[in-house]
């Protein structure tokens, strides 16, 4: 899993830069960060009980652990750099773990209405009968890539992708941003499916499809109308894995 930053009101940019420093502080250790936070928690868990004698972590267990709070402190420096005093986070901030959703992270004003319109436009999707413009424009904006609802006019002006109708277009945005994962895509009938690059190593598998699951699992009755389609229903899909509860 990887390192993540929590800090309320970080752009994406700062929190890379805060995650950068902290990675830093564990290469230059020669300790891992799941061997620093072992220690961490180790550590935690002494106080919390009230460090009883007898039970404090063993001495390799608390240096990784002042590694993690040397990598935590880099961190948080480094991605704060330039912030009023008063909104500087210091500590508690470093974790490890699925970041923020891209899709939150791209325009985090927005976030909460493009949340709640967000299945909607998955149900759009998956009865969608053919290509459809207004569509488009309304993917782009609940996925943040413009910053207010649009007519298809709009959409024509500001040259943005044809999610319901071009393939190709779909795939190149979809292989962009998801570097290392399998897409799959079927003609007939219509579905696609991206594979996690890692569902061989874990029991996390976060594959997705826009019909037909790989485990045999139906999304929905029916295949979707074209692949272009699928493609994108299959993407908001897994978007949609790292922030709702709903069951696809």
């Amino acid at each position: 899993m990887p390192l993540r930053l929590v800090i309320e009101n970080a752009t994406p940019e700062e929190l890379s830069r805060g995650i950068a420093a902290a990675e830093a502080v564990f290469e230059g250790s020669g300790i891992s960060y799941d061997d620093a936070m072992t220690g961490m928690l180790a550590i935690e868990l002494w106080d919390m009980k009230g460090f009883p004698e007898g039970e404090a972590p063993s001495e390799e267990k608390q240096a990784a652990a002042s590694v993690w709070f040397l990598a935590e402190r880099a961190a948080c420096e480094a991605c704060c750099a330039g912030w009023p005093e008063e909104r500087v986070v210091r500590h508690r901030a470093l974790a490890v773990g699925p970041g923020e959703p891209k899709v939150k992270t791209l325009n985090p004003t927005t976030w909460p209405e493009r949340q709640k319109l967000y299945p909607a436009v998955i149900e759009r999707l998956e009865t969608a009968a053919g290509p459809d413009r207004q569509l488009d424009i309304d993917i782009c904006y609940v996925m943040g890539w413009v910053n207010e609802p649009g007519t298809p006019e709009e959409a024509a002006k500001l040259g943005l992708p044809y999610l319901t109708s071009n393939l190709a277009e779909v795939a190149q945005i979809t292989q962009k941003s998801l570097q290392g994962w399998t897409v799959e895509i079927e003609q007939d009938p219509c579905d696609a499916r991206i594979i996690d690059p890692e569902r061989d190593e874990d029991d996390d598998d976060r594959s997705v499809a826009a019909w037909h699951s790989l485990d045999g699992r139906l999304y929905m009755d029916r295949p979707p109308a074209n692949t272009a389609i699928a493609l994108t229903l299959a993407a908001m899909r897994l978007q949609a894995d790292s922030f709702s509860e709903q069951s696809w």
